[in-house]
C-alpha cells in the first residue's frame, strides 16, 4: 500500500509541475515580440510619399500649411530597429497623440488608427511632437516637427 501512495504522490507532483509550466509559458503566444514595441523613428506619409521622417535622432522635412485649410491626410509609420516600417495594432491598446508648442495655432484631428489631419488656426510657426501611447504613457515621443502656417 505504501508503494501505491508513493507512486501516486510522484505522479501527482509530475502532473502538477507540467500544468504549472504549461500555463505560465503559452506556446501559441504571438505577443512576446510585440508586448512592448520600441520604434526608433517614424515616417509621415502624405499623398503616398514620405513627407517627414525621423531616423538616427534627426527629423527631416516639415509642414507648410495655409491658415484655415485642413492638411491632406497624413499616415504615420514607425520604424523598427531593423529598418522595417510598421503600424502597431490599435486593438492592443496603442494610439496616436499629438502635442503642440502652441496649441492655439494648430488642431490635431485623428482619422483612423494611424492617420490624421492638421487644422491651422493662426499664421506663424509652431512645433509638434507625436506620441505612441500605450497603457497611459508614451512608448515613443518624436523630436519636434516644424509646422509653418502662411
Amino acid at each position: 500500500m505504501k508503494t501505491n501512495n508513493y507512486t501516486f504522490l510522484k505522479f501527482s507532483t509530475l502532473i502538477l509541475t507540467i500544468a504549472i509550466l504549461a500555463c505560465s509559458n503559452p506556446a501559441d503566444s504571438d505577443h512576446d515580440h510585440d508586448e512592448h514595441l520600441e520604434p526608433i523613428g517614424f515616417v509621415l506619409k502624405m499623398n503616398g510619399t514620405d513627407h517627414v521622417k525621423q531616423e538616427n535622432g534627426a527629423v527631416t522635412g516639415s509642414f507648410t500649411l495655409t491658415n484655415g485649410n485642413e492638411s491632406d491626410h497624413v499616415n504615420i509609420y514607425y520604424i523598427a530597429e531593423d529598418g522595417d516600417e510598421f503600424q502597431p495594432h490599435a486593438d492592443e491598446g496603442y494610439s496616436l497623440a499629438a502635442e503642440f508648442a502652441n496649441s492655439d495655432m494648430m488642431e490635431f484631428e485623428s482619422e483612423g488608427d494611424w492617420g490624421f489631419h492638421l487644422h491651422p488656426k493662426a499664421v506663424g510657426t509652431t512645433t509638434m511632437k507625436l506620441k505612441l501611447m500605450h497603457g497611459g504613457h508614451s512608448d515613443f515621443t518624436s523630436q519636434n516637427i516644424t509646422i509653418t502656417v502662411n
